[in-house]
């Protein structure tokens, strides 16, 4: 069972410039990784990453991506941890670039594994390891999607999106948060 964590604020951490996955330095100024060397450690390993439920009101944010893994697909917000990066951290950085929202952490859902049969970065299937966080923004929140996003949709926690990953997310978000009508 995951333990408690501290609310971390969006806007209490320290500020650094949006970065796109293949331009520029990561934390700590050590440059990302060469696409070429990236593609290999695709085929070859797990990359840590962090996903974010976003939620108001008993409804969590789901933005459609325009790129793999998950094309066309809605999905959570999240990526790739940073070396020297923290995990709150990361979840606030990557959630924050891809939907505009300042947002308050407010719990961790569990540590998952996921294998997706298709990668922005060449044939091999996608392997990420996930630290999933629960978030909370204001009620009138209005999100504003990246470029790897096209449309964004608030879906009721309560109601199965028929994907088994956000659908395990939402029973363990409700029974954080104690939203009735969810089995």
């Amino acid at each position: 069972m995951p333990g408690p964590l501290n609310p971390v604020q969006s806007d209490a951490l320290p500020t650094a410039p949006a970065l796109d996955w293949s331009d520029g330095r990561g934390a700590g100024g050590h440059a990302w990784v060469p696409e070429e060397l990236y593609r290999e450690i695709l085929e070859r390993m797990p990359v840590v990453c962090v996903d974010t439920l976003v939620v108001r009101a008993g409804e969590a944010l789901l933005t459609r991506r325009t790129q793999e893994p998950q094309a066309g697909s809605l999905w959570l917000q999240g990526g790739r941890m940073r070396k020297g990066e923290q995990l709150a951290e990361a979840a606030v950085r990557t959630a924050g670039q891809e939907s505009g929202l300042s947002l308050t952490l407010c719990g961790v859902l569990g540590t998952f594994s996921t294998v997706f049969e298709a990668s922005a970065h060449g044939d091999s299937p996608t392997h990420t390891v996930n630290v999933t966080f629960l978030a909370h923004v204001e009620d009138d929140a209005r999100p504003r999607v990246d470029t790897t996003h096209d449309d964004f949709d608030w879906w009721p926690l309560t109601e199965p999106t028929g994907n088994a990953y956000l659908d395990q997310l939402f029973v363990l978000a409700v029974k954080q948060l104690g939203v009735a009508g969810r089995s």
